[in-house]
């Protein structure tokens, strides 16, 4: 028996369990995965960027984790080109303050557009929007 067995028998029995199981077991298995914000690592702390991905398998968001500027990526494998948009240039350091990598991060919210972005410092949170059109692409401050 090689390993192409085994698995395909592993399958086939999940899979008649699958149809063995009460029915409310049924529903909840059957409900969507939500997606948790990935922790933050040490490793993750040292760069000073970051790729977080959105829903959309062609978008990511690129954060600069040491001042909170944010640009929309775009990859490409057919005719649209790849490319990068600015969805916040200006960072959100307080005045005085040195920029420090892994300051800022990103969690995703359930619409699929939105982001909250944190400052781990002091807590401050912005809504990062990113969109296909630039005039709804940017962040704004949660008091």
């Amino acid at each position: 028996m090689n390993w192409q067995t085994i698995k395909f028998g592993t399958i086939g029995a999940l899979a008649l369990f699958g149809l063995l199981m009460p029915d409310a077991a049924m529903s909840q298995r059957d409900q969507p995965v939500q997606k948790r914000a990935d922790p933050i690592s040490e490793s993750d702390i040292a760069y000073r960027f970051r790729l977080f991905e959105t829903t959309n398998i062609w978008t990511f968001i690129l954060l600069d984790t040491a001042t909170g500027r944010a640009w929309q990526v775009q990859y490409s494998v057919g005719d649209k080109p790849a490319g990068r948009s600015v969805i916040n240039e200006d960072s959100l350091l307080p005045e005085g303050v040195i920029a420090k990598n892994g300051r800022f991060t990103l969690y995703p919210t359930h619409n699929m557009y939105n982001f909250l972005l944190l400052d781990r410092e002091n807590g401050r949170l912005w809504q990062l929007q990113w969109s296909l059109e630039s005039k709804f692409r940017g962040i704004v401050r949660i008091p």
